[in-house]
Parts: C-alpha cells; structure tokens; sequence
C-alpha cells in the first residue's frame, strides 16, 4: 500500500480559486453579452433593408417590363409596406417592419410608383429609426436604385 505524501492531498482548487474563476468567467459575460444583441440586431436591420431595396427594384422591374401600375405602399402607421397590383387588383407582396422599428416618410409620398421606362414619379426620402440606429433612405430622380444611408 502506497503512502499518500503531502503533494497528492493538493490535487484540487481551493474555494478561493473556483470563486475568482467563476466571478471572471460572469464579469466577461456582462461585457459581451450586450455587444452579441447588438450584433445580432445590426444583422437583422441589414437583412430588413436589404429586402426593402430589392423590393423597390423588384417593383421598378415589373413596372417597366409588364405594366406601369405596380405601386409600393407605405404605411408608417400600420409599420409595413406591400406591392400592389393596380391593374390586377391584387397584393404581389406584403412586408412588416420589425416591430421596434419607427418609420417616417418625409418628402416621399405613398403609393411609390415607377413609370413604363422605370423612372420615379415622386422621388424623396423616408427615415427609419430601430433601437441602435437611424437610417435615411433616398429615392432618388431617374432610374437610380434606392439608396440606404446610416445616420
């Protein structure tokens, strides 16, 4: 039988450590828990935005290669938009803003409309503010794309 020598009791962490450890391992975790939301959040806004812009250009496609009464409506107060169909009299799509989102149209008017050469009828702007950033959104004249800018 072997004799248990000083060195092979000390195999383990003493409280003090194990507490040190745990209380650095939670302080790590309140710093970057907040920077994850954010990022998942900055994600998120981009995805929206970028579905919005290909919406638009989906609209100013089909406006100029089928018909010209394609019409993008926007409704701040309902916090969604939808391509409308005039001449079909129905709804292609329908988006919703995330929910935290606030939408404004400030020279833009609703409905967007595009000519039959896929140029807009009433340019302007729109702003939308989410919860870590504001974004202004520029339709601008001719036949240029929708332009998204963070403020």
């Amino acid at each position: 039988m072997e004799k248990l020598t000083a060195l092979d009791c000390q195999k383990g962490y003493t409280l003090v450590e194990v507490t040190l450890v745990l209380t650095a391992f939670t302080v790590l975790l309140l710093i970057f828990a907040p920077l994850q939301q954010r990022t998942v959040n900055k994600i998120e806004n981009d995805h929206y935005l970028k579905q919005f812009e290909e919406d638009m250009l989906l609209a100013q496609q089909l406006t100029m290669s089928d018909h010209p009464n394609y019409w993008i409506m926007v409704r701040p107060l309902q916090n969604d938009y939808y391509l409308y169909d005039y001449q079909n009299k129905k709804t292609i799509y329908h988006r919703v803003f995330p929910h935290d989102w606030e939408v404004r149209l400030q020279s833009l008017t609703s409905p967007i409309r595009f000519n039959s050469t896929g140029t807009m009828q009433s340019p302007g702007t729109m702003a939308i503010k989410t919860h870590y950033t504001n974004y202004k959104i520029t339709f601008p004249f001719g036949k240029s794309r929708v332009r998204i800018d963070e403020q």
